[in-house]
């Protein structure tokens, strides 16, 4: 049973569901009239581990020098782009992309069109939650953050091609793939 968990699937679907849950009661917290229905939380929560699993897949291929495939599994992510979360995917995609990439010009630049997708939105939609405001813009900001770096995984060089030219690139992989 330790190994099942230790392994970056596993690993990745239990955190997607994680970051699904997370990111339901964040939805639930800047509300003012909540709704809540199964149908939209089961499709949250199910997109969320479906993209955490495929982000597990990702991680795992990479660390085994794949042939490259496992970077459709960034296409996981788009069903978390449906409906609200639509305002993520720009920013995630780009995000991700910049933090795949060795080129630090091409790196800027996709990591200030990824901040300036949100930044755009946000002063143009900004809600006032009165005192939850500022926590609820905080807790958006670090699942982003945290959604944009898993999407990454795909966009990332393969690690067995790291290995040989960079011996430190090895101290990338999880400690739940050791």
């Amino acid at each position: 049973m330790r190994t099942l968990v230790r392994h970056p699937v596993i690993s990745g679907a239990v955190l997607g569901l994680s970051w699904g849950i997370v990111m339901r009661a964040w939805m639930r917290y800047i509300t003012d009239n909540p709704e809540f229905t199964w149908s939209g939380t089961g499709f949250i929560l199910g997109a969320a581990t479906l993209a955490g699993t495929l982000m597990g897949i990702a991680w795992w291929r990479r660390s085994k020098g794949g042939d490259g495939g496992w970077r459709f599994t960034a296409l996981g992510i788009l069903p978390l782009g449906f409906g609200a979360g639509s305002i993520m995917i720009p920013s995630v995609l780009l995000g991700a992309v910049a933090i795949g990439r060795r080129n630090r010009w091409l790196r800027l630049i996709l990591g200030l069109a990824a901040v300036g997708f949100q930044v755009l939105f946000f002063t143009r939609q900004i809600q006032n939650l009165g005192s939850r405001t500022v926590p609820a813009y905080a807790w958006y900001a670090v699942m982003l953050g945290l959604e944009t770096w898993a999407a990454s995984i795909p966009f990332r060089p393969g690690l067995a091609a790291e290995t040989v030219s960079d011996p430190s690139a090895a101290q990338d992989l999880p400690i739940a793939a050791t």
